[in-house]
């Protein structure tokens, strides 16, 4: 199912023009519950990054509720202190983009 109109105008005020049709491809990856909503947290929770739209999409198809809280504007905390995690999580991301996953020991 493709993304909605709103999820594509967000795309594009997002994504350098470049990396927009790569976006909206990622988020037909992600089917799962509250799909709008989470396409468009994802979204701006990247930044506009492509590598940190595929990390947020990862964490939704394990916790969109997490994702959600992070991409919206939750009412049990303080604006700055959300700010500070959305911040924060990024920075980390940025940092393991490209780290493999450590192995399980399965």
């Amino acid at each position: 199912m493709a993304a909605s109109p709103a999820t594509r105008q967000l795309c594009d005020a997002t994504f350098p023009d470049a990396d927009a049709a790569s976006a909206l491809s990622l988020l037909d990856l992600y089917a799962g519950a509250e799909r709008e909503r989470v396409h468009q947290a994802v979204v701006r929770l990247s930044g506009g990054r492509l590598g940190r739209l595929r990390r947020w999409l990862d964490e939704a198809k394990r916790n969109p509720e997490t994702v959600l809280w992070f991409g919206e504007s939750p009412s049990d905390t303080s604006q700055d202190t959300h700010a500070f995690g959305v911040e924060f999580i990024n920075t980390f991301l940025d940092k393991h983009l490209d780290t493999p996953a450590e192995p399980t020991g399965e």
